[in-house]
């Protein structure tokens, strides 16, 4: 789980990917409601694309709706071009 966030706060998520693969490629992040207050749009907290760093994927995030909790996933291209591995976190929104 992420550490949480106010919804005032503009924060970047790192997805580690370090212990499957040396450097990604191709990432996509994507976010959906988790639990807590229903947010009907919550594909509007993320800011930007992702950027990748070596075997990590920085995503910002922006706003959020108070009481909520999203949940992120993270799909990349491994170095080697044909393995694909995915992470999950929860961010909770105070």
């Amino acid at each position: 789980m992420f550490s949480a966030k106010y919804p005032p706060e503009i924060i970047t998520l790192s997805f580690d990917f370090a212990a499957l693969s040396v450097t990604v490629s191709a990432p996509v992040v994507t976010v959906e409601y988790d639990s807590g207050v229903p947010d009907a749009n919550p594909s509007a907290i993320l800011s930007g694309v992702p950027v990748v760093q070596g075997a990590k994927v920085l995503q910002q995030v922006i706003a959020g709706q108070k009481g909520t909790h999203y949940a992120f996933q993270c799909k990349v291209t491994a170095a080697d071009g044909q393995s694909v591995y995915v992470l999950e976190e929860v961010l909770p929104v105070l």
